[in-house]
């Protein structure tokens, strides 16, 4: 079974991969070791975990864990909540885990973690069982779907494409469907009149 043994020997490695050791990672550790005792997982191609913000604790859940963005066994949702889901593919356990928040605010950073390490899993967080709906292209393993975007032109993976009612023939990507979260320099310099 997938488990976390020795929280302070995880808490390096995070402090390793993180970059620093902060109640981020030993709220995401402490996270991971109740959600993976929860679901039970034998393997790690049975877990998916879906992580609530792009903070700390993720970067300890994936150490922690060995979910991947890559492997297609982490999920960002991005509600900025210091909260994770744990789910066992084949078992269909699902248990979200969600941090109570510190009351050691006004503590120096180190006794705030070590009061934090020293709580019950009661004290520091909840869980409770829940059901996750997978979509056909949500799953890890290959791709389920590729498509073209109409407009741009790029390839668009697993069911991620918008529909423009003509069809499946005319897909386009989210981007041009809905526009994006960068402005290409082209389209800047056309905006402001100049060319660079």
């Amino acid at each position: 079974m997938l488990k976390v043994d020795d929280v302070q020997a995880m808490l390096k490695r995070c402090e390793a991969f993180h970059g620093h050791l902060c109640m981020g990672q030993v709220a995401g550790v402490r996270m991971a070791k109740k959600g993976l005792e929860l679901v039970a997982a034998e393997h790690i191609k049975d877990l998916i975990v879906m992580v609530e913000n792009d903070r700390c604790i993720t970067d300890a859940i994936i150490m922690a864990t060995g979910v991947r963005l890559g492997r297609r066994s982490l999920k960002f949702y991005d509600y900025g909540k210091m909260a994770a889901t744990f789910v066992n593919q084949k078992t269909e356990k699902a248990w979200r885990v969600a941090s109570r928040g510190t009351s050691d605010d006004g503590l120096p950073p180190d006794r705030a973690m070590a009061a934090a390490l020293a709580k019950a899993d009661e004290e520091l967080m909840t869980w409770q069982r829940v059901r996750v709906a997978f979509g056909p292209g949500d799953l890890p393993g290959p791709p389920e779907r590729i498509v073209r975007c109409s407009r741009c032109g790029e390839t668009v993976l697993d069911y991620r494409d918008v529909p423009t009612g003509q069809g499946q023939a005319d897909p386009l990507c989210r981007a041009c469907a809905f526009g994006t979260y960068y402005q290409t320099l082209s389209e800047m310099d056309a905006g402001s009149g100049s060319m660079a």
